[in-house]
């Protein structure tokens, strides 16, 4: 079983480091024997506090564009909206600061080994310095809400612990303490924006303190600003972090430093063996439920000497190493009570991160949440579950305030705050990303798909339906009727564009295969909703009668779907972005079983796009392929997926890969990559639609040998199967409920009742 990564030497650089977190408090290890650094993170630490924008003169410019793209004035529509529509950015996830460990100890380390065990969600470092063994353990708990490092040689030896950080902030020792406090600014500019926002700092954002506390063997004394440690054997140090952020809608003035302090010395009270166990029992239980094994012998060098190999096909234990990798970073970034992971999780040591490091939910915070609930981490969602409940409220205020419209809408940006409006600032070029109102229903899929995997009738009724009814109710005020069909419009395809004349390149269109497919997906599961829960009023019956007409797919001249309303000329072929083939995955409008036509159409899209892209992209497209059944295919992208990319050559946008600590590069590190390769591995061994549990659907022809357990299908079904020479060998079904269900494999399909708590097993 592949659970650990490996390595030779100390972290270079951020992508070297091994990330550990609890799902709201983050750290990157780096491993340095002389000077280590520990770099620290909190979900709840994002510049700015609660605001509301609103634009006067939107919605007269909103309802001017509707009327000039259908005269076919796409340029007047775009200059109008990215002028009078278009408003502030969204806010920035920031580092919180670093904690430093030198050790006073001279000579050079031999013997260096640097590991991240995923099983136990602990990294160690082990090294002979001066013929002295030395190792360090670190985790940050979940069930005590603290980071911890242990120290210990085989003889006494001499540290110094100091701390610092970018944001405005002091950090002082005193006693067995050291202390970094401060607080974030009020206005930053994102990086693609420079300049545009001063860094200001007003005393109303958020504040935080994190406190360590030494627990020694050897002697303890402080000065202003360190802590030193004089001839230990062992020591301790417990870090807790509190921010003085509440909720989305009020000012961040939570107490924080006092309610630091206190837990910082109740966990100083716990021996390390106590703290240690209870994070091994917490962390082992949920990465544990599932185990595969792809029949390759286990490899013990370096990872990122196997990254860097030309040809992985002599390794594809990695794929098993990189579907375990992104199943220990869900539970890791993402826990009942934290935030929703963002583009980078909750590891960010940038200022200025890299598209503020917030979330972008055209496509890369959904795929953050592919594979929880098909890899039996239900409750992992939550925090995105609470994302969408906040953007419920204020994408409210973004309906009325933009379309006066009634429910809530969200565009392609949000932050902590539950930003919904669009952003774009009213910058040439913006409209290509910053008008998309469809992110309110394509986060709805996730709200339902909770209740399909839980059965969560409550969850259902209380939780999701309200939401896609909301979310339902928006469109229903802005679509417009075209013929047969309902559209919203104008619309575009994330980030996209095409040639209107040849020199002209625009983003605005009538409709578009996403816009109308995620219509498509949220009606056709409020529908199916309503009649789980009963319910059939005026609402319910306006959704199914508008639902037939939202289809408006259409087969370009080379077999493509096609992505808008035409079959206009394609800026970029290549692009990174798979929008039109939502209605594939992870939406279900389009199967190879029921639509046949639109999955060659999608097949033939896959191959005019190509394999190669950005990491988060060939993610999506590794799920793609394994939707049409072709696992060779989808194989083929992980092994893409496993280009080494070098953490210098990271600050380009395109040619993903993967980092040495394994981070997905974009480039440069999004974690959406991760999680998309993740979902589309579990993805080959089994798929849910159309109402059928779908065996071994896609099972690349290299994987001749293996098995899987703990996988989740629809339903509450925990799912084991076992294959032999690439060929199904048995599978089992594990209800806590009975039922029927329909279960499809490579052999055929088989009705199969399942009592409750009884394991159903077939073997071929």
């Amino acid at each position: 079983m592949e659970n650990k990564l490996r390595y030779s030497a100390p972290a270079a650089c951020f992508e070297e480091a091994l990330p550990l977190g609890n799902g709201s408090v983050g750290a990157m290890v780096y491993g340095k024997w002389d000077k280590e650094k520990l770099s620290l993170n909190h979900d709840t630490l994002w510049s700015v506090k609660p605001r509301r924008i609103a634009r006067p003169e939107a919605y007269e410019a909103y309802k001017k564009a509707q009327k000039l793209v259908p005269e076919d004035k796409i340029e007047d529509a775009t200059s109008l909206l990215e002028r009078d529509f278009t408003a502030d950015f969204g806010q920035s996830y920031l580092p919180l600061g670093n904690i430093y460990i030198e050790a006073k100890c001279g000579g050079t380390a031999e013997e260096y080994a640097r590991e991240l065990d995923m099983q136990k969600g602990i990294a160690t470092v082990r090294y002979t310095q001066n013929g002295i063994r030395f190792a360090r353990e670190y985790f940050v708990s979940h069930p005590d809400n603290c980071i911890v490092v242990h120290i210990t040689s085989e003889k006494p030896a001499d540290y110094v612990f100091s701390a610092d950080s970018q944001l405005k902030s002091a950090s002082t020792a005193f006693g067995r303490c050291l202390y970094l406090t401060g607080e974030c600014p009020t206005s930053i500019s994102p990086l693609y924006a420079m300049g545009t926002v001063p860094l200001t700092y007003d005393g109303e954002g958020i504040k935080f303190a994190a406190i360590g506390s030494l627990a020694s063997d050897g002697t303890v004394t402080s000065d202003d600003t360190c802590l030193t440690v004089a001839q230990a054997t062992e020591i301790t140090l417990v870090i807790c972090i509190e921010t003085s952020y509440i909720n989305f809608d009020v000012l961040p003035t939570k107490p924080y430093y006092y309610p630091c302090e206190a837990r910082v010395q109740k966990m100083a009270e716990k021996s390390y063996t106590e703290l240690r166990a209870r994070h091994v029992a917490d962390h082992g239980e949920l990465y544990g439920r599932v185990q595969l094994d792809l029949g390759f012998p286990e490899n013990h060098a370096m990872t990122d000497e196997r990254i860097r190999a030309e040809e992985k096909s002599g390794d594809l234990g990695l794929a098993e190493l990189l579907f375990n990798f992104g199943r220990y970073l869900i539970i890791a970034s993402s826990r009942e009570g934290s935030e929703a992971t963002n583009l980078q999780g909750i590891w960010n040591e940038q200022l200025y991160a890299p598209w503020s490091s917030n979330y972008t939910v055209n496509i890369n915070t959904e795929m953050n949440y592919w594979p929880v609930l098909m890899c039996g981490l239900a409750g992992l969602d939550l925090p995105l579950v609470e994302l969408i409940r906040k953007i419920s409220v204020t994408g409210a205020n973004a309906a009325k305030d933009f379309y006066r419209a009634r429910g809530f809408c969200a565009h392609h940006n949000v932050d902590l705050w539950g930003l919904a409006t669009p952003v774009g600032a009213q910058r040439t070029g913006c409209l290509s990303y910053a008008y998309w109102n469809m992110s309110s229903g394509w986060l709805c899929r996730h709200l339902w798909e909770h209740y399909e995997y839980t059965l969560d009738k409550a969850f259902l009724r209380d939780t999701a339906y309200p939401i896609m009814k909301s979310a339902a109710e928006f469109y229903l005020d802005v679509m417009v009727k075209d013929g047969e069909h309902y559209i919203v419009t104008p619309s575009t395809s994330p980030e996209n564009s095409y040639y209107h004349t040849k020199t002209s390149r625009v983003s605005l269109a009538r409709h578009t295969a996403m816009t109308q497919g995620i219509l498509t997906d949220l009606f056709g599961n409020i529908s199916k909703a309503a009649s789980v829960l009963g319910i059939d009023d005026e609402f319910v019956r306006e959704v199914r009668k508008k639902l037939p007409t939202f289809c408006t797919y259409e087969i370009g001249s080379e077999g493509q779907l096609l992505e808008y309303d035409k079959e206009f000329a394609e800026v970029d072929v290549h692009h990174r972005h798979m929008s039109h083939l939502y209605g594939l995955y992870p939406g279900e409008s389009i199967t190879a079983e029921g639509t046949p036509e639109l999955a060659e159409a999608c097949r033939v899209t896959l191959l005019r796009r190509g394999d190669v892209s950005t990491g988060w992209s060939m993610g999506w497209r590794v799920c793609l392929w394994a939707k049409l059944g072709d696992g060779d295919h989808s194989l083929e992208l992980v092994k893409n997926q496993l280009k080494f990319k070098a953490p210098d050559d990271g600050r380009v946008s395109f040619g993903g890969g993967t980092y040495p600590n394994l981070f997905d590069a974009h480039p440069p590190f999004q974690i959406d990559g991760n999680f998309g390769v993740c979902a589309g591995i579990a993805l080959m061994l089994l798929q849910c639609d159309s109402g059928k549990i779908r065996i071994l659907p896609a099972l690349p022809s290299d994987f001749q040998n293996g098995s899987v357990h703990g996988l989740a299908a629809k339903g509450n079904v925990t799912v084991d199967i076992t294959w032999q020479n690439g060929k199904l060998k048995s599978y089992s079904l594990l209800s806590p409920t009975a039922q029927n269900v329909t279960v499809a494999t490579p052999h055929g399909e088989t009705s199969i009742r399942l009592e409750s708590n009884i394991k159903f097993t077939f073997t071929e």
